[in-house]
């Protein structure tokens, strides 16, 4: 589209369903646009011409018919039983067992799989006693660091006997880790559709349901607006009760220390009473 151009805009009044199609077509192909890409780039100039029609200015609406949909799934992530549970499970394949480890090790530390590839004894600091991974997204370019719990460093000790060189772990593609995980899950009865993404879910969500604020989550898994960290990060149930609870708490101690306010019995109320009210 863009290449067989003059250069120009197109006016508006010339905008038809058939342009709209097409439009979206080279969105999804030539731009190798993911649905909510499409979704993002359309449905803004959707409610310009949209309104443009209302106030009177366009006879008819060509984007009457067309609908996107940002397709956004749900972000899944284990939750603390689930990879505790992977945690205990034994393994006789030590190729299981290794791929385990490696993703746990993501879980603990909010690490990108191409990230953790990559990772080599170089990107160990030792900081006032503790053990941090610091280095730069490969995807973004953003340094980050994370301070690395003792069950991680436990992890990257087991396997350095088996370093490829400097690198801390040595493992295979994406696709053949994915591979593997869902095999793990189903040995750990976990019905989920694991991939070594989730890791990164599961250490967002894990970490604000232990209180840790966003802001710190959002700095570790090196993203650069923290709107970024609320769509990886599901607040789970467990969650919002330890908060409410805490809230009850917080207020109930409030009010036991006035007792002033503190409400008084209610008594039932008569059907009577009711009827006569309505």
């Amino acid at each position: 589209m863009g290449k067989s151009g003059s250069g120009k805009g197109l006016p508006m009044k010339e905008l038809s369903e058939d342009f709209i199609r097409q439009f979206d077509i080279y969105l999804r192909t030539e731009v190798s646009l993911s649905p909510s890409g499409v979704w993002m780039y359309t449905v803004p100039l959707k409610m310009i011409v949209t309104r443009t029609h209302c106030d009177g200015h366009l006879h008819r609406n060509p984007f009457a018919r067309y609908h996107a949909s940002p397709n956004v799934r749900e972000r899944q992530f284990l939750t603390e039983e689930e990879l505790q549970t992977m945690i205990n499970h034994p393994f006789s394949n030590p190729s299981f067992a290794k791929m385990r480890d490696i993703f746990v090790f993501g879980c603990l530390t909010g690490i990108s799989f191409i990230d953790i590839k990559n990772l080599t004894a170089d990107n160990l600091v030792n900081i006032n006693g503790s053990w941090w991974i610091t280095a730069k997204r490969k995807k973004t370019k953003v340094p980050f660091r994370v301070m690395l719990l003792d069950s991680a460093l436990k992890i990257i000790g087991r396997y350095e006997p088996f370093r490829n060189g400097n690198y801390l772990f040595d493992f295979l593609s994406n696709q053949h880790a994915n591979r593997k995980l869902k095999q793990i899950a189903k040995a750990c009865g976990i019905d989920k559709p694991l991939t070594f993404h989730m890791s990164r879910h599961t250490f967002s969500t894990l970490a604000l349901s232990n209180g840790m604020p966003i802001e710190s989550v959002s700095k570790i898994l090196g993203h650069t607006k923290i709107t970024t960290t609320q769509i990886y990060a599901k607040i789970t149930t467990e969650k919002l009760e330890h908060d409410i609870s805490a809230f009850g708490k917080k207020l109930e101690a409030g009010l036991a220390s006035n007792p002033a306010i503190l409400p008084v019995e209610i008594l039932p109320v008569k059907k009577e009473k009711v009827a006569g009210l309505l």
